[in-house]
């Protein structure tokens, strides 16, 4: 017994993790519905990253931005970042409807007389969004689970504590980074325990979603996952131009995110592992600790796409208008619900309604793509995350360039270990 204990441990979590990928592949697909009985210990694993999720970010973030050398440095870092993630989610939106023109997944589709039946938001202005950024009380935002509301919080609190004389500042970066290392290792505790949730989360999906794949939407399914595939290659090509990285060594750094993203379905989960493959490709805390978090609420590359490729899919539906102006607006609109989802409740599918309703387009085709979502959502959100580990590998090497030009001593931040 103890010799297999020890064969196991000795194992890379990497291959747990997709050695359990694609045992639960295999127990969905075989025992169908049926295997849902096993989904409790699925969640359990998503709700223990969730759990240590939150104050491993507000104590990481703050920990990262009172590390830099001055505040000029995280000016830098963020102008940098917020450059890399409109870019590229304006990128995926144009792409989302140059893939949905090609293969036109909604023409000569019949609509039935389902509809959706979900609360409609308006659009958030983009002062409403700003708005809906700034806590008015971080415990609440805590409760409620605001996480962009946290990220604002832990960045102000960073800064603050940047620009704190000594012996303060020494103070407070002793204290939060003595909590990071507290959480990173809770993370390593829970990851423990990923094979059995990655598994379960797996066959659960599979079991009950599979047979979707082979259904009428087969087109729209398509159109979503080759956008998302060039995008996945975009970042790559972005990754060799600015930090000359191989694209293989990469992908097998970033496995393990990958895999989680694909069980889990949650941006929010997944920073913890976003962070530690951070760590594998040798990015400062001082950056990671800022961009993942911050890109976990403002990149949303795969929404971006969703919401193109699903306009596209009503518009051709209804035989609607789809020439160049209306396309802009399309894409204008999905920026602002991508980089703004914070402040509108209800995740993917109320933006899809919103996109939808603001076109004057049959609600039908919401619920249509509601009763396949978790298919999509899942490729989206390891595209959202993927794209933010992209963005931090570039942004610490540019730094690191930085800091070597100018003779600068890299700064320091509690690593996972």
């Amino acid at each position: 017994m103890r010799k297999i204990i020890k064969a196991y441990r000795s194992v890379s979590l990497l291959k747990k993790l997709l050695v359990a990928m694609i045992i639960g592949i295999l127990l969905g697909v075989i025992f169908g519905e049926s295997i849902n009985v096993i989904k409790p210990f699925g969640t359990v694993f998503l709700n223990l990253l969730k759990m240590a999720a939150l104050p491993l970010v507000l104590v990481n973030l703050i920990s990262g931005i009172a590390s830099l050398d001055d505040p000029k440095s995280f000016g830098r870092i963020g102008g940098k970042i917020l450059i890399y993630y409109f870019a590229t989610t304006a990128f995926a939106i144009l792409l989302g409807l140059i893939v949905g023109m090609l293969f036109k997944p909604g023409e000569g589709f019949q609509l039935t007389d389902t509809a959706y039946t979900g609360a409609i938001e308006s659009i958030p202005s983009i002062g409403t969004t700003i708005v809906n950024l700034i806590p008015s009380n971080i415990f609440d935002s805590l409760t409620q689970g605001k996480f962009d509301q946290i990220v604002v919080f832990a960045a102000f609190a960073g800064i603050s504590a940047l620009i704190l004389p000594e012996p303060h500042r020494s103070h407070i970066r002793t204290g939060v980074n003595s909590l990071a290392a507290l959480f990173n290792k809770m993370i390593g505790i829970i990851m423990g325990y990923a094979p059995i949730g990655v598994a379960a989360l797996m066959a659960s999906t599979f079991g009950t979603y599979g047979s979707s794949l082979f259904g009428f939407l087969a087109k729209y399914l398509g159109a979503s996952y080759l956008a998302t595939l060039c995008q996945v290659v975009l970042y790559l090509i972005l990754l060799f131009v600015f930090t000359k990285m191989k694209p293989f060594y990469f992908l097998k750094k970033a496995a393990p995110l990958i895999v989680t993203t694909l069980s889990t379905s949650s941006s929010l989960a997944a920073v913890p592992v976003n962070l530690k493959c951070s760590d594998d490709l040798e990015c400062s805390r001082s950056v990671s600790n800022f961009t993942i978090p911050l890109g976990s609420q403002v990149n949303k590359d795969g929404n971006g796409i969703m919401l193109a490729v699903t306009f596209l899919f009503a518009a051709q539906c209804a035989g609607a208008d789809t020439s160049i102006p209306v396309l802009l607006k399309v894409i204008l609109i999905s920026l602002l619900l991508t980089t703004g989802a914070g402040g509108v409740p209800g995740g993917g599918i109320v933006t899809i309604a919103i996109v939808v309703d603001a076109f004057g387009l049959p609600l039908e085709v919401v619920a249509l793509v509601s009763g396949i979502f978790t298919l999509i959502d899942v490729v989206f959100t390891s595209l959202n995350c993927l794209g933010d580990l992209v963005g931090t590998v570039i942004v610490d090497r540019s730094e690191k360039r930085y800091h070597e030009k100018h003779g600068i001593k890299e700064p320091e931040a509690v690593s996972a270990e």
